[in-house]
């Protein structure tokens, strides 16, 4: 009986974590991230909450496809997973969203947080042109929000990660109209030369 008490308790403990686990990218799943964000309990001073959402997921499946998709998905969550320090918490909130917690993290420390992700990202993308990363965050502090629950932090940094988002889509665009009034430019000053 105690063997198989012991063999029960180590079952119990793999589902356990199979339960919380994303299979596709190794993090905390989605059902990990809303246990965090319903608990009750105010969240302590200096607690930041960043909301993260790839860009341009629905083209590369349709383009490439879902395995492709998947793959875009599983570098996001490894770029992030190594730029955010091991004691804050970093999961797959759903589909193409991402979740981080920083507990005991003020303003400056998610900056910091971010601009290591940023430099991740521009480090992959300048390696791998043919396939680059594009994402949006937003973030929320609970020193600028008191008496906000965990979920209402994660709202305001989910608003603030749309606000990114469009800005990021400008961006993206008016850098592709460059880059083809570039490409036109060259095609005309070599179509001259051989006319």
């Amino acid at each position: 009986q105690l063997f198989q008490a012991l063999r029960t308790a180590t079952m119990n403990r793999a589902l356990q974590h199979k339960v919380y686990l994303d299979a596709a990218t190794g993090l905390p799943n989605k059902n990990k991230c809303e246990e965090l964000l319903d608990d009750p309990t105010p969240p302590a001073p200096e607690t930041g909450v960043c909301s993260f959402d790839l860009n341009n997921l629905r083209r590369i499946n349709n383009s490439m496809g879902h395995e492709k998709g998947d793959a875009y998905i599983r570098i996001f969550a490894e770029l992030v997973r190594e730029a955010v320090p091991a004691h804050y918490f970093v999961g797959r909130a759903g589909g193409d969203e991402f979740i981080a917690i920083m507990d005991g993290a003020d303003k400056e420390e998610m900056q910091r947080c971010l601009q290591l992700i940023r430099d991740r990202v521009d480090t992959y993308n300048a390696a791998n042109p043919d396939f680059p990363v594009s994402y949006a965050v937003g973030i929320s502090v609970s020193d600028e929000n008191e008496s906000c629950t965990m979920r209402d932090l994660y709202i305001l940094a989910d608003k603030n990660m749309y606000i990114n988002k469009n800005h990021v889509k400008r961006e993206e665009a008016l850098a592709e109209k460059k880059l083809d009034r570039r490409l036109l430019k060259s095609m005309k000053k070599y179509g001259s030369n051989f006319s």
